[in-house]
């Protein structure tokens, strides 16, 4: 059974020979590696093509380019080349933990047919590849208390975002929220809310790098973090409500640290005091610092403002972002030169309304995801 190992770098070419070899020195030899180099501007073009050839590899190892677009739009670049039963996604800093982990998940996955991906604990190692200690990833289990657990959580993934995954439900649903959306990989939004079927493994196949400056610490990685954050817990809320939201983050966050299992009372309704909620997410990021957002800012007004307003955007919408587009779309933000589509309705979010009025369906499918990509939750109506 064939895997294909998707590798997205960006200016990682002192790392990436390590990541490679991590790969070529598996005891598995059906595999099959996509390296989608993102825009990259040092050497990772020249250091993976050398490498290659010196190893001749060309059989094995695919290069790929493409214009600087962020990971996710990287990965789903290389979809397209893989052909294997099964999917990794490898970062070009991290490694494979051992030489036998490929088939460790392979026979796996072949004995345990009904899993869609599985998850392990994290070996964590530092810029020089020394290991540092081992991040230990909560049990998975398909209940209903998880998803609202999740919300409880402010919309951070409660588990891990790498995986070993099956091809047929990683293109079906991982591709729709994960790579699309930034959502976390075990929550399909499709439809209803599902939970998919993960399991954990007693063994440790993915070493994940950690930098002093990480990359989640500064401001536009924050923005970009909070983004899928926002979007998860956004569409949680439609369906769940957890009464008494603070007070059952700070027991969860008790109970947590005493290693103590946390069920939240929750019902099947959709949530009520989401502006609350939403600020309290936002300011767990930034504390008050968020009002220098327009967007943050609009958003949080947004769900706080009372308003049964029907509004029709006078600057059409020319470019429609999806999660994987964060890192565009923040970069035009914080630059000031995003269409002016999103600031008419940054100034409308300010004063609340529920329903955007289009002309025809082409444009509200177009405003549906804009409002999804926003967490904003408005209805979008055809005008008659």
């Amino acid at each position: 059974m064939k895997v294909s190992i998707i590798i997205p770098t960006y200016n990682d070419s002192k790392y990436i020979l390590k990541t490679l070899d991590s790969v070529t020195d598996q005891t598995m030899t059906d595999y099959e590696v996509i390296v989608v180099d993102d825009g990259s501007t040092d050497e990772t073009k020249e250091v993976v093509e050398n490498y290659i050839d010196g190893k001749n590899l060309n059989n094995k190892i695919r290069y790929c380019f493409q214009e600087n677009k962020d990971q996710l739009n990287a990965i789903i670049h290389g979809l397209e080349y893989a052909t294997g039963e099964y999917i990794f996604i490898l970062h070009s800093d991290d490694l494979i933990c051992e030489k036998d982990s490929l088939e460790k998940c392979v026979k796996y996955m072949d004995s345990n047919p009904d899993a869609q991906s599985i998850i392990s604990d994290l070996t964590i190692i530092d810029g020089d590849g020394n290991i540092t200690g081992i991040q230990k990833v909560k049990k998975y289990e398909r209940n209903e208390y998880i998803v609202p657990l999740q919300l409880l959580w402010l919309g951070r993934n409660l588990y891990v975002d790498v995986g070993f995954h099956r091809r047929e439900s990683y293109i079906e649903k991982n591709m729709k929220n994960y790579l699309e959306w930034n959502t976390p990989f075990w929550i399909d939004f499709s439809e209803e809310i599902e939970m998919l079927n993960v399991e954990n493994v007693d063994f440790s196949f993915y070493k994940y790098r950690v930098f002093e400056d990480n990359y989640a610490n500064d401001y536009m990685g924050k923005l970009n973090v909070i983004s899928g954050e926002l979007r998860t817990a956004v569409q949680i809320m439609k369906k769940y409500n957890i009464p008494s939201y603070k007070f059952q983050y700070f027991l969860f966050r008790i109970f947590n640290k005493l290693n103590l299992e946390y069920r939240p009372k929750f019902s099947k309704s959709e949530q009520q005091n989401k502006g609350d909620i939403i600020e309290f997410i936002v300011k767990k990021r930034f504390d008050d610092s968020f009002s220098e957002n327009i967007y943050l800012k609009s958003l949080i007004n947004f769900y706080k403002t009372k308003s049964d307003r029907k509004i029709e955007l006078k600057n059409k919408i020319s470019n429609v972002y999806f999660g994987k587009d964060v890192r565009i779309f923040n970069k035009k933000l914080l630059n000031n030169t995003l269409e002016e589509g999103y600031q008419e309705l940054f100034e409308e979010m300010n004063k609340g309304f529920t329903t955007i009025l289009v002309e025809n369906e082409e444009e509200k499918n177009k405003i549906e995801n804009v409002c999804r990509f926003l967490c904003i939750d408005a209805a979008v109506e055809k005008k008659f």
